[in-house]
């Protein structure tokens, strides 16, 4: 099995924070409008917005944070090339 590399260890947990921020807030975003929603009752959607805006923030920044981790995971799996040489191997 091959080692976890640094970049890894730093990718999973980019990934494994942001996914669950993203879900919580937007779960959390959801709700409020709700409760927002039932205050005002003959508002209309002024009273809600404000809350639906921050879960579609909070979706897309853990989407942006998911992707952020995937990255350093792959990159941190990515093997140096052979035709990569250091001054010193010249």
């Amino acid at each position: 099995m091959a080692k976890i590399s640094g970049v890894q260890k730093i990718g999973i947990v980019v990934l494994i924070l942001s996914f669950l921020i993203g879900i919580i807030g937007t779960v959390w975003s959801i709700y409020s409008s709700f409760g927002a929603l039932d205050a005002a009752e003959f508002g209309g959607i002024g009273p809600v917005s404000d809350q639906i805006k921050n879960a579609l923030w909070f979706s897309a920044g853990g989407f942006v944070g998911c992707v952020a981790g995937a990255l350093l995971i792959v990159l941190g799996r990515a093997k140096p090339r052979d035709d990569q040489h250091t001054r010193s191997d010249l």
